[in-house]
């Protein structure tokens, strides 16, 4: 029994310990692009009204500062945090993270 028990243990830490961002099961288009599928989504949903514009210093409307953060952009897209209205359609959320899974190029 004791035995049985440790064994149920150890498989329940192993379990825990594995990381999935929720990204991994996606098929990426090859098409996807900064230019012509990042930033349009970015511009619709992010940058405007004093979101992420040329008002605020986090603006998201252009390649390098959206190249810079990519990580914690797709972090905050995952948690939910961001966009605050929520107006990101799981194609969408797909297409960003799958940029940023393939290195966030300048394409």
């Amino acid at each position: 029994m004791v035995v049985v028990s440790c064994l149920l243990i150890s498989i329940l830490a192993v379990i825990s310990c594995s990381k999935n961002d929720g990204t991994s099961n996606i098929t990426c288009d090859p098409a996807t692009s900064f230019a012509n599928t990042v930033k349009p989504i970015l511009d619709k949903s992010c940058n405007m009204n004093g979101c992420h514009d040329d008002i605020v210093i986090t603006a998201l409307n252009n390649f390098q500062t959206v190249h810079d953060g990519a990580n914690q952009i797709k972090i905050s897209i995952q948690s939910g945090r961001m966009p605050k209205s929520n107006s990101l359609t799981t194609a969408e959320k797909n297409a960003i993270y799958c940029w940023v899974d393939n290195g966030a190029k300048n394409n």
